[in-house]
């Protein structure tokens, strides 16, 4: 009897309430808002960290290569921008300024849905999500090759 219970007040229960209900999703732009709100503050917390232990932490691809990564410099740049260094920002890696920009209006778009006056995120269709493909690897393709050249590895030895 018990057993029986149990289940049909499961069943109710997820007629009434979807899964997942308690948490809402966010949109790709949010999460990488979010993900820029995150990057901010350890480029403010980085140089405390970095001054006392002496060492920093190096790109593993370019450890092991020599070859830079497309985000080769991110570190710096987030560390330049959020002292006001915004010449060293741009020289140091400039995806640093789009994700700063999503970070910045990341925020009032959680708030804004988190209280109703903007409705949840939709999925995104699949013509929508290959447009955005078709944005981001020519983007990290130019970002490559600005730290190629920003560290001379175009240039004939």
């Amino acid at each position: 009897m018990r057993k029986r219970t149990r289940r049909l007040l499961s069943r109710s229960r997820s007629k009434t309430r979807p899964r997942g209900a308690y948490l809402r999703t966010f949109s790709v732009p949010e999460r990488v808002g979010g993900f820029g709100l995150l990057v901010a503050v350890g480029a403010a917390l980085w140089p405390t960290f970095t001054v006392r232990a002496g060492v920093g932490l190096p790109c593993p691809l370019r450890t092991l290569t020599g070859v830079p990564c497309p985000v080769c410099g991110m570190t710096t740049a987030a560390v330049a921008l959020i002292r006001g260094h915004a010449g060293a920002a741009l020289s140091a890696n400039p995806m640093i300024f789009g994700l700063a920009a999503l970070a910045v209006a990341a925020g009032p778009l959680v708030v804004l849905r988190a209280t109703g006056v903007l409705k949840p995120p939709e999925p995104w269709p699949a013509a929508r999500r290959r447009w955005v493909e078709r944005l981001i690897w020519p983007l990290a393709l130019a970002s490559w090759l600005f730290q190629l050249h920003r560290l001379g590895i175009d240039r004939a030895s």
